[in-house]
Formats: structure tokens, C-alpha cells, sequence
């Protein structure tokens, strides 16, 4: 076996054991009603596109919508959504990718969630999260705070690097835009993350209307 279908193997089972590529947890039905819900924001106005990020980067499989989790013991979604979507883009078959979800919800959750998790991850360094099957795996994450060039003010972000035969380092941002969470995560195997990756991203997310 080559390195590179090992590295293709490992990041597929530790993407899986985790849950959205490392950081969420799927622990609830898919929600995806932009089609035939009109009373709010569409989950898709807040999506961005390849071509706001650095050259030779593309569209990637998406993977899926739900997540939920607790980052240094804040629940990142503590409602279910009523509208929601994913992207992913990559810069090659191993990454590194950049991971866009919207979730909208019937109230303003959002900004108190920030405010929680910006104060927690002042003296947080690391949390342990699982999967949502009995038999899901545990997995460590180191934890520390991260300054995005740009990103609004009604956000915050973090780098977290798993504990494991292959850490993976992966830089967060979490947005509010309205009553919907704008989550950016740029991740990469056996490197850091780019920051002007977040960057553009960030600088990319539509206000909605």
C-alpha cells in the first residue's frame, strides 16, 4: 500500500470516527428544508463559493449537515435547526479542505453560544468529544484560541489538534448571521492549516438577506 492510500484511509476513518471531518458530532436527523420552508432565511444565502478562496482550490463531497457537540463544555447547538446545509472544498484528494455549515434557527441562540465559548476557550485547552453511536470512539482534542484576519465581530474561533497516531490540526470559526451559525472549518493532514484559507472564507460569507 502507497503512503498516500494510507493517508487516504486513515483520514476517511478518523473523519468518520469523529464526525464532519474531525470536529462535530452527528447526533440527530438530517435537516434540509430550504426547498419547501419559506418563512426565514434559506440556509443556502449564506453559503460561500470556491472562487472566494486561494487559486487551485475546488468544490469537495460534502459531509452532511448535522453536528453537535461540546467545545471545552459549550454545546454548539443546544436547539435543532430548522434549515440547514453543508460544502466542502479541497485543494487536492488529501486536502487540504475548508468546511462550511449553516444552521438556521427559530430563535437568536447564536450569539449566546459565542459569548459562551469565547469565554470558556480563555481557559480551556482541550476537551474529549464522541461520536453519537454507542460504539463511536473517543477522541482528544488540544484546544487554544485563534485571531481570524477579518472575521466579523459576532464570532469566535479556535485551532484544535487531535491526539492520535496522525494529529490533524483544524482552525474554526463560528459566525452569526441573524438567527443562523455560519461554522467555517479549514483543516489539513500532516500540516497546518493556511490562515489567509480562513480568511478569504470568512471575508466571503454572505450577510443574507
Amino acid at each position: 500500500m502507497t503512503r498516500s492510500s494510507r493517508d487516504r484511509g486513515l483520514l476517511r476513518r478518523t473523519a468518520a470516527a469523529l464526525g464532519l471531518a474531525l470536529l462535530l458530532c452527528s447526533c440527530g436527523e438530517s435537516t434540509a428544508r430550504d426547498a419547501t420552508d419559506t418563512t426565514g432565511p434559506r440556509s443556502t444565502d449564506y453559503l460561500i463559493t470556491s472562487e472566494s478562496l486561494p487559486t487551485g482550490w475546488g468544490d469537495s463531497n460534502s459531509q452532511g449537515v448535522d453536528y453537535r457537540v461540546d467545545v471545552c463544555g459549550v454545546d454548539l447547538e443546544p436547539e435543532p435547526p430548522v434549515r440547514a446545509t453543508s460544502v466542502r472544498f479541497s485543494e487536492g484528494p488529501l486536502g487540504p479542505f475548508l468546511e462550511e455549515h449553516v444552521r438556521v434557527y427559530d430563535s437568536d441562540l447564536v450569539s449566546g453560544v459565542i459569548d459562551q465559548l469565547r469565554a470558556a476557550l480563555a481557559d480551556c485547552t482541550g476537551y474529549t468529544a464522541s461520536g453519537s453511536r454507542p460504539d463511536s470512539p473517543e477522541a482528544r482534542f488540544i484546544v487554544k484560541p485563534l485571531s481570524v484576519d477579518g472575521a466579523p465581530e459576532d464570532s469566535v474561533a479556535w485551532r484544535q489538534t487531535s491526539q492520535g497516531r496522525i494529529p490533524i490540526t483544524a482552525d474554526l470559526l463560528l459566525i452569526r448571521r441573524g438567527d443562523a451559525a455560519v461554522m467555517l472549518m479549514s483543516y489539513a493532514i500532516r500540516a497546518v492549516p493556511d490562515p489567509a484559507v480562513l480568511a478569504a472564507a470568512a471575508a466571503a460569507v454572505p450577510e443574507g438577506e
